[in-house]
């Protein structure tokens, strides 16, 4: 193995916790060739240093706290090069313990607050539900939160 690219691998892993799609991706980028790349991956996975499921489990607890929704955490992990059977377990073991709803409310509730009072209520209603939508929330969740808003 390069220790260089081990080197660089540490550095990476250094700054934040990342994926092992993320990292053989930032090594290729640097130069390395895919021996050592596969080489390296397969070694700091071997210590512990790279693990995709911790990796995941903990991407989806930082996103739910900014707070985005599902669709967009996942959308998020397959961009980082998560298998999508990770994805899939990490999400299930979470959502049972979210209110969606809840969530979605209280940030509905700040946006509107947040726009101008002369603002007329259905084009409010538009950019609440937009911000929402950006942010990754079920589209059923975020229209029967509009409903209750006023």
């Amino acid at each position: 193995m390069s220790k260089n690219a081990k080197a660089a691998a540490l550095r990476f892993l250094k700054i934040r916790p990342r994926s092992i799609g993320e990292l053989k991706e930032k090594l290729k980028v640097k130069g390395f060739s895919p021996d050592e790349i596969e080489t390296t991956v397969l070694d700091l996975t071997a210590s512990g240093f790279l693990d995709d499921r911790a990796f995941t489990k903990s991407w989806i607890r930082y996103r739910l706290a900014r707070p985005f929704g599902f669709r967009r955490i996942i959308g998020e992990l397959k961009d980082k090069g998560i298998d999508p059977q990770t994805i899939e377990q990490a999400i299930a073991e979470v959502k049972g313990s979210v209110n969606v709803e809840d969530v979605v409310m209280d940030l509905a509730q700040r946006r509107w607050q947040r726009l101008p009072a002369a603002l007329d209520p259905a084009k409010k209603k538009k950019r609440v539900l937009d911000f929402l939508l950006r942010r990754g929330f079920d589209a059923d969740a975020v229209l029967r939160v509009l409903k209750k808003l006023k």
